[in-house]
């Protein structure tokens, strides 16, 4: 028994690891483009941008995993009915439990390895990214300014830029929306023809400087009266979380993709003393643990499909893993939208995804395992 289990797990090893590679170099291909773009239009060294791609890497192994697994096990047990190991087995007095026991025990590993990396490696390198990436928009803060694009990186303020001027570093067409944290407070819009961002490294400061402009207010009380300010010079100040004005990167650019399952609790126990918000604190804990268990509820859901599988071999298993990962996927996404609204029980929204394949494995298994009584009786 132990030379059967060292072969399927030897097999569903190999496959889920040449998957790995494929699904993460798909997935890692948008990033490249755009990290592409930092070297060629911006003039980023190659080796900060290697570098923010290495710890861009983590956030896509966290998804890929499970994914690769998926297929590694949906393969090989569709190989296994294909070839007829699978009815020799049987002939041979092996049951189907024997058969599945060292794909579980391998998924149960793979998921405490995957909860280890979400909790920590994961948190580590985004925190990482971010402060790496907060570093080089100091040096060339126009990376963040695009044109056509609705940009919500600053504090306080969403920009929209008609059109840039890479050539003369000229911005035209500009609207500043103003945010403000008091609900009650107008409306404040800045339209301006032309702007110019400033950089000043010594002083650490950012800022936009507008020309030829309009400061316009709204008013609450009486919607249809606008006031309006017109300004032949303006100097917006931007920020983001502070990094842009420090030398170092400041504590609280931590947010709760950057945090520990402890830090999360820790932010949780502090109630409405948290700056994070509290929907977005209980679906990344939830999300710490829920992620790694796709492996395993992957792996329920794929083992009995691939012994369900007698026709097409590895491309019925490969459309059966495709069809899976995109329901998965959807539901985690609307799920942790809902969740991030506080539409939704945390934990049904980052579960949910889970629960489904569960459940659709243990209803293929039955259908495996009382196939043969429904067959019988027909035959009486």
């Amino acid at each position: 028994m132990k030379t059967l289990n060292k072969h399927i797990i030897r097999e569903v090893f190999f496959v889920t690891l040449v998957s790995f590679f494929i699904f993460t170099f798909f997935l890692i291909m948008n990033s490249l483009f755009v990290m592409s773009d930092l070297v060629i239009k911006y003039g980023i060294s190659v080796l900060k941008v290697i570098e923010l791609l290495f710890l861009l890497l983590p956030s896509t192994v966290a998804v890929t995993v499970p994914m690769a697994f998926l297929v590694g096990v949906l393969l090989t047990y569709s190989r296994l009915v294909q070839d007829n190991e699978y009815h020799g087995m049987q002939a041979c007095g092996i049951s189907t439990n024997d058969i599945t026991k060292p794909t579980i025990m391998l998924a149960l590993a793979v998921t405490f390895i995957m909860i280890l990396f979400n909790n920590y490696l994961l948190p580590a390198a985004n925190l990482s990214y971010k402060k790496l990436y907060f570093e080089i928009v100091k040096k060339r803060s126009s990376i963040i300014i695009q044109e056509h694009t609705f940009v919500n990186d600053f504090d306080n303020y969403v920009f929209y830029i008609g059109e840039k001027d890479n050539k003369n570093d000229l911005l035209k067409n500009v609207i500043v929306f103003v945010k403000s944290e008091d609900p009650s407070s107008p409306s404040k819009v800045i339209l301006s023809r032309e702007g110019e961002l400033i950089n000043d490294a010594e002083s650490m400061r950012l800022a936009l400087k507008l020309k030829d402009g309009t400061v316009q207010v709204g008013s609450y009380d009486d919607p249809g009266k606008l006031n309006q300010i017109f300004f032949g010079t303006n100097m917006v100040d931007l920020d983001i979380k502070g990094a842009l004005r420090n030398n170092n990167t400041p504590a609280d650019l931590k947010g709760t993709r950057e945090m520990t399952a402890r830090e999360l609790l820790s932010e949780i126990s502090k109630g409405t003393g948290s700056k994070q918000d509290k929907n977005w604190l209980f679906v990344e804990l939830h999300k710490k643990f829920s992620i790694p268990f796709a492996v395993l509820a992957f792996a329920f859901v794929a083992i009995p499909l691939g012994l369900l599988t007698k026709k097409g071999g590895k491309v019925t298993g490969i459309s059966f893993s495709l069809v899976l990962i995109f329901v998965y996927y959807i539901l985690l996404s609307m799920g942790s939208t809902y969740g991030y609204r506080g539409q939704m029980n945390y934990f049904l929204a980052v579960w949910l995804p889970n629960i489904f394949l569960v459940v659709t494995g243990i209803l293929v298994l039955l259908f495996i395992l009382l196939k043969p009584l429904f067959k019988r009786r027909l035959a009486r």
